[in-house]
């Protein structure tokens, strides 16, 4: 399908993500994927080419997984290359959701655990999106306490996420990787809570395991994975070279590209 862009009213333009309107049908509009790739709250910024095409293929491969489990998404389907086609939001939730099964990142400095810790249940947690103040993380007392009061949308967005995350944890396992830890952002589409935006290799921290058959339900699981082995964003992060960067990114996408197989 040729789409023209040139003709399109832009909607909106992120850091990795351009968004269209779709002069065809107003209840719809086109995710166009870019080959920017940024760190640090944007502060770190670079171009690499072929990542738009990567980033795509991993998403739709995702998102369309997802849609078979039956999680309540804006995706609908894959029109062109590095063009994901999804519902218009009645409204974007500015938070992201953060799921951990795995301590590291930034909850090393502050949540006084150690690296490999194993999170069971999950640790869910929710992000004021704000590059300036980088991210800062509600309460989780007050945001407990919304839920408690009837805030459908926290509850909501609560239990898409550990859905997600289990889904997804299951699947990467079957190719003997770990699902560390993932963050997600929500909108409301009829008044109601779907999963939007991306899921990319930026999306989640992904180790493949260390060993043919892991120990992984003891209560730090360290050793049995292979940090070094990650194939997501963190070697961006930690000064890796853009090209190794795409190399980690096609290698999620050949995983991932396996789900459509998967039961």
């Amino acid at each position: 399908m040729k789409l023209d862009f040139t003709r399109m009213t832009k909607l909106a333009e992120g850091k990795t993500k351009a968004i269209y309107a779709n002069p065809q049908d107003v209840k719809t509009v086109y995710m166009v994927f870019k080959d920017d790739i940024t760190a640090g709250d944007g502060v770190k910024h670079d171009v690499i080419p072929g990542k738009a095409q990567v980033d795509w293929q991993t998403n739709c491969d995702l998102f369309a997984y997802l849609n078979r489990k039956g999680v309540k998404t804006h995706y609908i389907d894959a029109p062109a290359e590095q063009v994901a086609l999804v519902r218009k939001l009645d409204f974007k939730i500015n938070l992201e959701v953060v799921s951990r099964r795995v301590a590291t990142g930034s909850i090393l400095h502050w949540g006084k655990v150690e690296q490999g810790f194993r999170f069971d249940p999950l640790v869910t947690q929710f992000h004021y999106k704000d590059d300036p103040l980088h991210d800062p993380m509600l309460d989780e007392g007050y945001v407990s306490y919304l839920i408690g009061k009837g805030a459908r949308e926290y509850q909501a967005m609560y239990e898409i996420n550990q859905q997600v995350f289990l889904i997804l944890e299951k699947a990467f396992s079957r190719f003997k990787i770990q699902l560390v830890d993932m963050k997600l952002e929500y909108g409301l589409i009829d008044g109601e809570v779907v999963l939007i935006d991306e899921i990319t290799g930026g999306s989640f921290r992904l180790w493949p395991y260390a060993k043919e058959n892991p120990n992984l339900h003891q209560s730090n699981v360290l050793k049995e994975l292979d940090p070094s082995g990650r194939l997501d964003k963190d070697i961006y992060r930690m000064g890796g070279a853009v090209e190794d960067v795409l190399a980690k990114f096609k290698g999620i996408a050949a995983v991932t590209a396996a789900f459509a197989s998967l039961d």
